[in-house]
């Protein structure tokens, strides 16, 4: 019987798993997601306090905000700032009827000594204290399939979450302290490239060189690493470490991408307008920039954004059915539901030459076919830094791609054939192992778990 969880919470997914007699189980604690051992690491707390975690979140925040107009009042924000004129009362412009507070990515502000939390309506809330809502909430779901609430955790962590050996060490004792708050009594940290080799490290009779190849939604991480059954079980493996790497890029990296250069031609990039005086318009370049987060989106839906929306229809010379597609995009908070056809689409192309966007919504219409080689196309850009970053990182342990025994390769975006053809290239495909896309790090995490605490 399990007395320990293996957590991986992670900048884009999270997930939580049990480790007994060698076998993991990742347990199902989004029962509304795809899939539902893989929370994505979303937060929304709403007005009464109310909070959702993963694919719940995401649909409160789409629904509480679709046909809501922000209104925004200049209030004075309690701290002061100087001027030329001596201090004053710092004013923002604030949405005052916002039905909640939506966050993502929450782990990368773990580093940050100058973000220390946020306002939450009436509450002042602490990074921890919003890292450990959505813990909290995880741990309650794993406890629930568990049968029993479970105090002890190994979590992982990336090798450096800064370069600063401060930084790094603010991010590991906050990330701790959200644990405890949580509920979590015993908690240890697991490098995450050494969770995601342990599985393929119980296979193997020899010492290996290994380069974990980690591709997930938010970040692309790499690691090169001792592994071998004589490591193995041991707590301490930062000595296994030779070098470590990296690119601020993930497959949400790349659905901007194509939303951007394949999709902006309907909702009005391609306008032009002209005023009474003859003076030419075209789009503004800040509305194409919120176009390119789907959780961006509704920000556009504020009065003075409709304004200028409306007076460019009203002057428009071509693209007015793409402008009133973009009311609809905005006013009915579609950007979710858009961006999702694009992931979609992007993972058709993993097993298929050609796929199809298609995604109709009141007066949009979006009907885009894409080739694989289109969207390759479309990437190349970053994934020539992911292959300079790769190099880089071998050249650092010391080492040349030859000497590498194994690439492990895990994450969502490792599926990629471009990213698979750019490992070959560097390796030669007899080193490459796949390991369990989503949830390989969360089942190394457990089984070092069942080690240390059972």
């Amino acid at each position: 019987m399990a007395n320990a969880y293996g957590l991986d919470f992670g900048t884009s997914n999270s997930s939580i798993a049990t480790a007994g007699g060698g076998q993991t189980s990742v347990l199902p604690v989004d029962s509304a997601a795809a899939t539902p051992q893989v929370a994505s690491s979303v937060l929304y707390i709403d007005r009464q306090g109310g909070v959702s975690i993963g694919a719940s979140a995401v649909r409160d925040f789409v629904e509480q905000n679709r046909n809501r107009e922000i209104k925004k009042r200049t209030i004075a924000s309690g701290r002061t700032v100087e001027t030329e004129l001596g201090e004053e009362m710092l004013r923002i412009e604030a949405d005052v009827d916002m039905p909640g507070r939506f966050f993502q990515s929450t782990k990368s502000f773990l580093k940050d000594e100058s973000f220390e939390g946020t306002q939450v309506f009436d509450s002042f809330m602490t990074i921890e204290e919003l890292v450990s809502k959505f813990l909290v909430t995880l741990k309650q779901r794993a406890d629930a399939l568990n049968g029993r609430a479970l105090g002890s955790v190994m979590m992982g962590r990336p090798v450096f979450f800064s370069r600063d050996a401060g930084k790094d060490r603010l991010a590991e004792q906050r990330l701790r302290d959200a644990a405890k708050i949580a509920g979590f009594k015993h908690v240890e940290f697991l490098f995450e490239p050494i969770g995601a080799a342990l599985a393929y490290e119980a296979t193997i009779r020899r010492e290996e060189l290994a380069f974990v190849f980690d591709f997930g939604g938010g970040t692309l991480d790499f690691t090169v690493a001792r592994i071998g059954p004589g490591r193995a079980g041991h707590a301490e493996r930062a000595g296994d470490i030779l070098a470590v790497g990296g690119v601020v890029i993930g497959g949400t990296t790349f659905d901007e991408e194509v939303m951007k250069k394949r999709l902006m031609k309907y909702f009005g990039a391609g306008y032009e307008g002209r005023m009474d005086g003859g003076k030419s318009l075209g789009m503004p370049a800040w509305i194409l920039a919120e176009l390119q987060s789907w959780y961006r989106i509704p920000l556009l839906n504020e009065r003075k954004t409709l304004r200028v929306i409306d007076e460019l229809i009203r002057s428009a010379a071509s693209g007015r059915d793409e402008l009133l597609a973009l009311l609809s995009l905005v006013r009915g908070n579609y950007g979710w539901e858009l961006f999702q056809q694009i992931e979609l689409a992007k993972i058709a192309l993993t097993d298929h030459s050609k796929a199809r966007i298609l995604f109709e919504r009141d007066r949009i219409n979006v009907r885009e076919d894409i080739t694989r080689r289109e969207f390759e196309s479309i990437i190349s850009t970053q994934l020539r830094r992911v292959g300079e970053e790769i190099d880089q990182t071998i050249a650092s342990a010391g080492l040349t791609p030859g000497d590498i025994d194994v690439v492990i390769r895990t994450g969502g975006s490792s599926l990629i054939p471009a990213v698979q053809r750019l490992l070959v290239s560097r390796f030669g495909a007899d080193k490459i192992v796949q390991q369990e896309v989503f949830t390989s790090v969360v089942a190394g995490l457990a089984l070092a778990a069942d080690l240390r605490f059972n």
